[in-house]
């Protein structure tokens, strides 16, 4: 149902006009939003500390005034659904106005919007409710497209009611196909919407504060957000990590609460089940039994259900990543517990490969973030954990042991601390510049290798996908551009931009009983040391491997208002490797390979199979036709699956174990290949060259 709120940190509505509505429907009367001289002097805090620290150096004026009144209605509205073209050009009389709101503490302009659009939000809720109650079959031959991209705001209220009564019967079906009977699916989506509207009709003026700022700042990058004195404080929790749940981050998209990131050793990880852009839609209430239905919840409320003592289970509802609203949904019971500094640590192993060839000992380190342990390191701790002291002591283990190679696995890494990046960079470069920064002033930081030497001279794969990110990119970038390593797997995210926190308590001239909370605003662009940034482009491997992860959902380059991409002067550095002849055998190794790979085959006909299924966005909202769509799709799948996996040796509910091992085998063979590059064994011509995927 819909707010598009995307943003990183809770985000709450708030508006008021009293309106009487349908006896089916609350009739309590929200008080009166007033706005008040702090409201006005929080906005003109944030606007001055904005102007003067963002990178883009975006100035407040007539000029962008537009631009941001335009970001505010479409986080009001981002799907369309709730105003008309008349009143976006009622909301053009404040075209120059918003400006006034920030610098002068102007605020009318800002609740005059939010009235009008708490009295649509009613309006239709009020219409849809008359749909759910009036809708007592599904038997018309009628479609709904859920897909929202490129939508414009309609001429006419007739029109609305048109989408919104496709888009009531389409709530009330999915609710019905989940199982439930058609008048507790009436019950359950009445009582989904009248929650949305009591929230709403429980928004104070600060709730309307907190929005217009961080339509705001999100006009000026998707990293930018501000926090209020509560949030603020929520904020810190997760940080810290110093409370107990499920260790997933997560965010608002539409009226859904969904999966940002998974913390580095939490529960979620352990289980693996659950991915980022996964969508929660259920929580089960341990005392009834029962599935709380959490469409439309604010992010608050929910973490507050998920979150709860270490060793108590809670069990989600889970839309997968990519579904659309006819997905099918499944439960996941996860165990609650504290996520501590040694769970996320970097871990290895070594795989061992035997063919023709040889025998290949290859050692593999899996880095799940860029950390450091700082409370160990005042304390003045000679062995505190971090990512650096961490790897070097695996290295040093690896090669008393014995390896052929070394993998660095950064994939689902989305970042941690730079100090740890660049320091892990620098254990496997001589000497040299690792990567610049650039602050709002153009000035231009160069972060030099701290550590002399290197820990380790052999061949060096690093593995990268879409979920790696900024520090991420930083330690591939450099060990890509050195041409100390190969770099396999897919495009990074593309963050290449640095946040900084304002606690605007400190930076207020005037005191505030509950505080003015604190904004995190992006400060500096890295870049690589050959001036090439990462933002939005991200890392391009130097051989890519097919993914399950869809780049057009996921990326800097999907967000709004991201920054753009652009380049800075090259810095010297010295590299005396050539990775393009090795890179060039590894390729074609892996395209002859390629050739005759059954399960490589079916890994990549899985992959097109699901990003066809995400695109279509149309559904039938007749039962018969909707019922027999969804069982096709789940016998296709199934069926394919099943016999593939039952000829490769793979039991038949292991389709994770077969997409990870069809991946990991690929990549093992091309550390083979690169290790018989650098130095070629004597074979016979029908000896075999490749490992052979199995469930071994």
């Amino acid at each position: 149902m819909v707010n598009n709120f995307k943003l990183i940190t809770l985000l709450l509505l708030a508006f008021f006009i009293p309106i009487t509505l349908s006896n089916d429907l609350p009739d309590h009367v929200p008080s009166l939003l007033k706005y008040n001289p702090e409201h006005s002097h929080l906005l003109r805090l944030v606007a001055a500390i904005s102007e003067q620290g963002h990178f883009s150096k975006k100035k407040i004026s007539n000029e962008s005034s537009h631009l941001i009144l335009k970001n505010y209605l479409n986080t009001l509205d981002s799907q369309k659904i709730y105003f008309t073209q008349s009143d976006i050009n009622y909301f053009q009389r404040y075209r120059y106005k918003i400006d006034d709101a920030l610098k002068n503490g102007n605020l009318e302009p800002i609740f005059d919007i939010f009235r009008i659009y708490r009295l649509r939000v009613q309006q239709r809720i009020e219409y849809s409710i008359k749909i759910i109650n009036s809708t007592n079959s599904f038997l018309v031959d009628d479609e709904y497209d859920f897909s929202r991209e490129n939508v414009k705001w309609q001429k006419d209220v007739s029109i609305l009611d048109t989408s919104w009564e496709k888009k009531s019967k389409n709530d009330l079906l999915s609710i019905l196909l989940a199982g439930q009977e058609i008048n507790t699916a009436k019950k359950t989506l009445n009582k989904r919407y009248q929650k949305f509207l009591n929230r709403i009709n429980n928004y104070e003026s600060n709730d309307v504060i907190d929005i217009f700022l961080n339509s705001y700042v999100h006009f000026l990058d998707p990293h930018s957000n501000y926090l209020n004195p509560n949030r603020a404080e929520e904020y810190e929790i997760q940080t810290t990590l110093s409370y107990q749940g499920i260790g997933a981050r997560l965010e608002l998209s539409d009226d859904y609460v969904q999966i940002q990131s998974i913390i580095p050793g939490s529960p979620a990880f352990k289980n693996g089940e659950l991915k980022p852009l996964d969508k929660i839609i259920g929580v089960l209430d341990n005392e009834s039994d029962e599935l709380i239905d959490v469409i439309g919840w604010e992010l608050d409320e929910v973490v507050k259900l998920i979150r709860g003592p270490k060793n108590t289970d809670v069990t989600l509802q889970i839309l997968p990543t990519g579904s659309n609203p006819d997905g099918n949904p499944y439960l996941l019971t996860l165990e609650r517990d504290e996520v501590e500094l040694e769970q996320q640590a970097a871990s290895s192993y070594i795989e061992t490969i035997n063919n023709a060839q040889g025998t290949y000992s290859i050692g593999i380190i899996k880095v799940p973030s860029f950390y450091q342990d700082f409370a160990a390191r005042r304390r003045g701790d000679k062995d505190y954990r971090s990512t650096t002291l961490d790897v070097m002591k695996i290295v040093e283990n690896l090669v008393d042991i014995g390896i052929d190679a070394l993998t660095i696995d950064l994939r689902g890494n989305s970042g941690g601390l730079l100090d740890e990046a660049a320091s892990l960079t620098g254990l496997f470069i001589n000497d040299g510049p690792l990567v610049q920064l650039k602050d709002t002033n153009e000035k231009i930081d160069v972060i030099e290798d701290p550590i002399p030497g290197s820990i380790y001279d052999g061949p060096m794969v690093v593995l990268i996908d879409r979920f790696s990110a900024s520090a991420s990119e930083i330690f591939a970038g450099a060990i890509q551009d050195y041409k100390r390593g190969i770099i396999i797997g897919q495009k990074t995210y593309g963050k290449g931009s640095v946040q900084s926190l304002y606690p605007l308590d400190r930076y207020s001239r005037f005191t505030s009983k509950k505080g003015f909370g604190q904004l995190t605003l992006t400060i500096a662009k890295y870049y690589r040391v050959t001036g090439a940034g990462t933002q939005n482009k991200g890392v391009i491997p130097d051989i890519v491997l097919p993914s399950f992860i869809d780049e057009r959902l996921i990326g800097e380059e999907t967000k709004i208002n991201s920054l753009p991409w652009d380049k800075i002067p090259s810095l010297e550095f010295n590299t005396n490797n050539s990775l393009k002849e090795p890179i060039h055998f590894i390729e074609n190794n892996f395209k002859s390979r390629s050739e005759n790979n059954l399960p490589f085959d079916y890994l990549k006909e899985d992959i097109k199979r699901s990003f066809e299924q995400r695109e279509n966005s149309i559904v039938s909202l007749n039962i018969e036709t909707r019922t027999a769509s969804r069982e096709q799709i789940l016998k296709d799948n199934k069926g394919r699956r099943s016999s593939r996996l039952k000829a490769l040796g793979f039991e038949e509910e292991s389709f994770d174990d077969f997409r990870n091992q069809t991946i990991l085998n690929e990549i093992y063979n091309m550390v083979v290949d690169y290790i018989n590059y650098l130095n070629p064994p004597v074979l016979n011509d029908e000896e075999n060259l490749f490992v052979e995927v199995s469930n071994q």
